[in-house]
């Protein structure tokens, strides 16, 4: 029975500045046809969160352990990993027109912004990418608030440019002065409002990992819970019950899709 070659492609993505790569490879009956091939997709959204420093980035190409693959497709079979629900909001701003174009708020929610994307950030390295839809909707609820300083446009309206020389954009009524106040405005109402809003979501998923086995994630909400306000005893007793933590654990994402992980041998 003659085998045929099946073509593997995918996306990897990488905590440290966002960045995110395409790959494709060649194979048959499990044996490599072909170098590894990847392609810088870093898009526009996530280049523009390392700009404005709201997320970290160390400004170096990420170890092949600290590439996580997003999606892999082969033989007819798709593989996705949690990484996939950040991607897909990160996605959603190459589209005009969308309701959640988290390139566009930014522009007119900087201090929420500035406030929200490193907490994602840090949830992207405990792998709890489940939470991160909570976390960017707790947000744009709190940007349609009345007491939001900043002017807020139709995100669905993309006749209006986001840029302050257009005559149609809300900011451009605004000098720096006065779009620094607002910034500095929603940082003081954002911050604590999503400190308090994560410490009980990051309780409440430290029980359900907890419950459900899952240490090293416990672990961590159980951390960040502390970290957001030390003072809880719930979180403490909670912490104290998991076994202790050994010297190096793996990542997460490797444990749970090493099969899909391939080489780094070409890049293009």
């Amino acid at each position: 029975m003659a085998l045929g070659a099946s073509g593997h492609y995918g996306e990897q993505f990488a905590v440290d500045g966002f960045q995110r790569r395409s790959f494709t490879y060649l194979e048959i009956g499990g044996i490599r046809l072909s170098a590894t091939n990847y392609v810088n997709s870093t898009g526009g959204l996530e280049q523009d969160l390392v700009k404005n420093k709201w997320i970290t980035s160390t400004g170096k190409k990420p170890k092949s352990s600290e590439w996580i693959t997003v999606s892999h497709m082969a033989v007819g079979e798709l593989y996705q990993s949690d990484a996939d629900i950040l991607v897909k909001y990160l996605d959603m701003s190459k589209h005009p027109g969308t309701t959640l174009d988290l390139a566009r708020w930014g522009v007119y929610n900087p201090g929420y912004a500035s406030v929200m994307w490193p907490e994602i950030q840090i949830v992207a390295q405990g792998n709890m990418y489940i939470l991160v839809p909570d976390i960017i909707h707790h947000m744009l609820d709190l940007s349609e608030k009345s007491n939001n300083p900043f002017p807020q446009p139709d995100l669905k309206d993309v006749d209006d440019s986001s840029s302050s020389t257009s005559k149609s954009d809300p900011l451009a009524k605004m000098d720096k002065n006065q779009i620094d106040r607002a910034t500095a405005q929603q940082v003081k109402q954002g911050k604590p409002s999503l400190d308090s809003f994560l410490t009980n979501l990051f309780l409440k998923a430290g029980k359900a990992a907890q419950d459900a086995g899952e240490v090293k994630r416990a672990r961590f909400c159980f951390e960040q819970v502390l970290r957001l306000s030390p003072a809880s005893q719930e979180a403490q007793e909670h912490l104290d019950e998991l076994p202790p933590a050994p010297a190096e654990e793996k990542p997460v994402e490797e444990e749970n899709s090493k099969e899909y992980s391939s080489e780094e041998e070409t890049e293009s």
